[in-house]
């Protein structure tokens, strides 16, 4: 009985999707799809987390950040250097979809010339 369900199962997918081959037509079209979630899902979460950041950052009372003569206190200062890391990673998300993007225009074109 086990013996029958291996071959029936793989009879079957090759029925469906036509080859097992990566290169192959639904599989093919499942692999740019992926690329361009992961784009648009990196995407909005570098947006929600850009927008949650600064809703918090905005939120922090000024008499916190600066003592009376407007001289940073020490919690300003780590809050600024939060701030300034935070930039700095935030200033990479463009950095990685444009390599996501180069990716798959990459297998676009590899794909291509191999049917040629």
């Amino acid at each position: 009985m086990l013996g029958t369900i291996l071959p029936t199962a793989r009879r079957f997918a090759s029925e469906r999707v036509g080859s097992v081959d990566a290169d192959a037509g639904p599989l093919k079209r499942a692999a740019n799809s992926a690329q361009i979630i992961s784009v648009v899902v990196i995407g909005v979460v570098a947006l929600v987390g850009t927008l949650i950041f600064s809703q918090i950052y905005e939120t922090m009372p000024d008499e916190v950040l600066e003592n009376d003569e407007g001289e940073m206190t020490s919690y300003g200062e780590s809050a600024e250097g939060l701030v300034d890391g935070f930039g700095g990673a935030i200033e990479l998300v463009p950095v990685v979809l444009l390599v996501i993007i180069a990716a798959l225009v990459i297998s676009v074109v590899q794909r291509m010339r191999m049917q040629a």
